[in-house]
């Protein structure tokens, strides 16, 4: 297996957890929270650079239906990332209070809150992309066969997983940062951390898998609907 390929999926899983730290700003504190933003940007970056050759030849091909679902989720994630990162210096209290583009006000604050959550939601639909990708990965990792108990073990799991993520979803009411109804972020201080991971974890399996299902109906029905031109 490639020696970059797996720093990839090292990174990635990184990305996902500073991210899911990055929300939960109640358990870690401010400096905490302004030191893992700029750990964020800097893996970021590195992530960019590794990838920097798919991005050379992004425009030097034709496309399937799924590569242009691909791409679309990479643009949207690369926006919502400069979003959070910017009103995140901006806001910046700790690490950086003296930059020249600080701002407290409260547009500032609401577009970071926002792009975060909608970061959390598009980073789950990019694994949700990969999620083939990534099961075979682990699948040979681990040496785990398709037809063994664990796989199976892992499907129902990952249901559960999906079930209680809607029920996450909606009693921390998550759409209404998302839809800009909210000004303020509340946080439950007295939560323990491996609640608020679990919740985040769910949500995360819920959207991921949830996009890995659209996809495929979404390929196989157009690859149906061209089959029964191709007949006719």
């Amino acid at each position: 297996m490639k020696r970059k390929y797996i720093l990839q999926i090292i990174q990635d899983l990184m990305m996902l957890f500073i991210v899911g730290s990055l929300m939960g700003f109640h358990l870690w504190g401010e400096k905490t929270h302004e030191i893992l933003g700029i750990l964020f940007l800097a893996i970021s970056i590195e992530h960019l650079i590794l990838n920097f050759y798919w991005m050379k030849r992004i425009f030097q091909r034709d496309y399937d239906l799924f590569q242009i679902l691909k791409i679309l989720t990479n643009v949207a994630l690369f926006s919502l990332f400069l979003a959070s990162i910017i009103s995140g210096l901006m806001l910046s209290q700790s690490v950086l209070p003296d930059l020249f583009i600080h701002s407290s006000s409260d547009f500032v604050r609401k577009v970071h809150m926002t792009s975060v959550h909608w970061l959390q939601i598009l980073i789950a639909i990019h694994l949700g992309v990969h999620w083939k990708m990534l099961a075979d990965f682990l699948s040979r990792l681990w040496q785990i066969s398709e037809r063994s108990l664990i796989r199976k073990l892992s499907s129902f799991v990952t249901f559960a997983l999906c079930v209680y993520g809607v029920y996450v979803f909606i009693s921390r009411k998550m759409m209404a940062y998302l839809v800009l109804q909210v000004d303020f972020a509340f946080f439950n201080f007295e939560e323990p951390a491996v609640v608020y991971y679990f919740d985040y974890i769910a949500v995360m399996v819920l959207v991921a898998y949830t996009t890995r299902v659209l996809i495929w109906l979404l390929i196989f029905v157009h690859s149906k609907l061209f089959e029964a031109n191709e007949v006719n």
